[in-house]
């Protein structure tokens, strides 16, 4: 296992739901309704089996990890104003830049936070940067951490 634990366990996994997601921000941008902010529920599992992966490949859930929340958008306004909207709350903007997906082009970046392995922090954050997706029109890809001792 590499030092890296992430929700994205591949490539493959990451372009599809690259895809899966750029297609869902257009129909919300051809007119599908937006979610009420009170309907973000964190992914529980997925964050019960990434603090579990973190924990078995070494890490001690008590030391602040650098929480990374990864982000895509289909406009360079999108990504600017999230990283903006996360740095006025403390996050750490970082990782960003651009890629093309079969032909469509698309921005990327992570907003960073040093937190502890604890659940329901994990999932407070998570129902966070699932409400900032929705607010500048983003896709989030989860989180990730490498280990700490």
């Amino acid at each position: 296992m590499g030092d890296l634990v992430s929700a994205r366990y591949c490539d493959v996994k990451l372009q599809g739901k690259v895809m899966r997601n750029l297609i869902a921000t257009l129909f919300t941008i051809l007119g599908a309704t937006s979610v009420q902010a009170s309907e973000f529920p964190p992914n529980v599992e997925m964050n019960v089996k990434t603090i579990k992966a973190l924990i078995d490949a070494g890490s001690n859930p008590k030391n602040p990890h650098p929480l990374e929340h990864h982000f895509y958008c289909l406009n360079q306004e999108c990504l600017s104003s999230l990283m903006a909207k996360g740095e006025s709350l403390g996050y750490r903007a970082a990782n960003t830049g651009t890629s093309i997906y079969e032909g469509t082009k698309y921005w990327y970046g992570d907003l960073i936070k040093e937190a502890i392995l604890d659940l329901d922090l994990i999932n407070q954050e998570n129902s966070l940067m699932l409400k900032f997706a929705n607010d500048f029109d983003a896709d989030y890809d989860d989180w990730g951490t490498p280990v700490v001792e």
